[in-house]
C-alpha cells in the first residue's frame, strides 16, 4: 500500500519560531509543511512564576491577540519563502473553524491572496468561504498554480459517516484534496471517521479526514490502509497529544513501520 504524504503544523507565533520548527519538521521526516498564518497574530507575553526555591522559577507566558497592521503581509511571506524549502500549504484560519485570526473575513480574504500571489505551494480554502470570494481565489490560484486544500472544521461535534461521505462526494471538485476535521466527544465519533474513510478509500478523490478528541488520530495512525492522501502530524510530543487526537510525527512513522504500512 502507499504510503500518505505526511504534513507538519508549523504553529509558531513568528517568523523566526516557524523557520527554526520547519527545519526540525523536515528534519523529522515531513513531506510538507502546514504554515497556520493566523496563529503570527498572537503574540507570547511572558509572566515570571514565583516559587519558593530560585531553582524552581518558572517563565510562563500567554497569547495576545495582535492588531491586523502589526502584521506586515508581503513581508512575512516573503521571509518566510526565502527560509523555507519544503512545500508548504498557507492557511490562515478563522475563529469560527477554530482559528485565531483576529481581523475581518475581508481581511483574511485578502491575505489569502496575497499568498496565492506569491505563488505559494498549496493553500487552505475552507469550503465555507462566501462562493463569491472562493471562486475568485480558486481562479487566481489555478493561474498560479498554487494547489488547493479543501476545507471543513467543525469544531463542535463529528456526524456520521454517511453525511461525512457525502460532504467528499459534493466537493470533490472544489480543489485538489479535501480535508475534514472534526470535533470527537468520544470513541463512538472516531469509529464514524474511519468508517467514512473506508467507504472512500477505492474513491479516486484524494481525502485527509481526522478528528480533534478522543480518537481523533485512529484515521492518522491508519492512513495508508485507508487509502488516506496526506496527514496532518505535530511536532509536539506531549504524553496527552491522543486525547487532542494530534500525533506527533516521528510517531506516526515509527507506528507506520511497526504496523508494516
Amino acid at each position: 500500500m502507499n504510503r500518505p504524504l505526511v504534513c507538519v503544523s508549523i504553529e509558531g507565533h513568528t517568523v523566526k519560531e516557524c523557520i527554526k520548527a520547519a527545519g526540525l519538521a523536515a528534519l523529522a521526516g515531513a513531506d510538507m509543511l502546514e504554515i497556520r498564518f493566523d496563529l503570527l497574530y498572537l503574540a507570547k507575553v511572558h509572566h515570571n512564576d514565583d516559587s519558593d526555591s530560585e531553582n524552581d522559577q518558572k517563565v510562563k507566558f500567554e497569547l495576545v491577540p495582535k492588531e491586523v497592521s502589526e502584521v506586515d503581509v508581503k513581508d512575512t511571506i516573503k521571509k518566510l519563502k526565502e527560509a523555507i524549502e519544503q512545500p508548504v500549504i498557507f492557511t490562515c484560519r478563522s475563529k469560527e473553524e477554530g482559528g485565531f485570526f483576529p481581523g475581518t473575513e475581508e481581511e483574511r480574504i485578502e491575505i489569502l491572496s496575497k499568498a496565492i500571489e506569491s505563488k505559494v505551494s498549496w493553500i487552505d480554502l475552507e469550503l465555507n468561504l462566501d462562493s463569491k470570494s472562493r471562486k475568485k481565489l480558486f481562479e487566481d490560484a489555478t493561474k498560479s498554480k498554487t494547489k488547493i486544500i479543501s476545507s471543513f472544521h467543525d469544531i463542535n461535534q463529528t456526524p456520521d459517516a454517511d453525511k461525512i461521505v457525502s460532504l467528499v462526494e459534493e466537493n470533490h471538485e472544489s480543489g485538489d484534496l479535501i480535508k475534514l476535521c472534526f470535533k470527537t466527544n468520544d470513541y463512538h465519533d472516531g469509529i464514524e471517521i474511519v468508517t467514512a474513510c473506508w467507504n472512500l478509500k477505492d474513491s479516486p478523490h484524494k481525502i485527509s479526514l481526522m478528528g480533534l478528541g478522543p480518537s481523533g488520530d485512529w484515521t492518522r495512525l491508519h492512513a495508508p490502509l485507508l487509502n488516506q492522501a496526506l496527514v496532518y502530524a505535530t511536532l509536539e510530543s506531549d504524553f496527552h497529544l491522543g486525547k487532542k487526537g494530534l500525533i506527533n510525527v516521528r510517531d506516526l512513522t515509527d507506528a507506520w513501520e511497526m504496523l508494516e504500512y
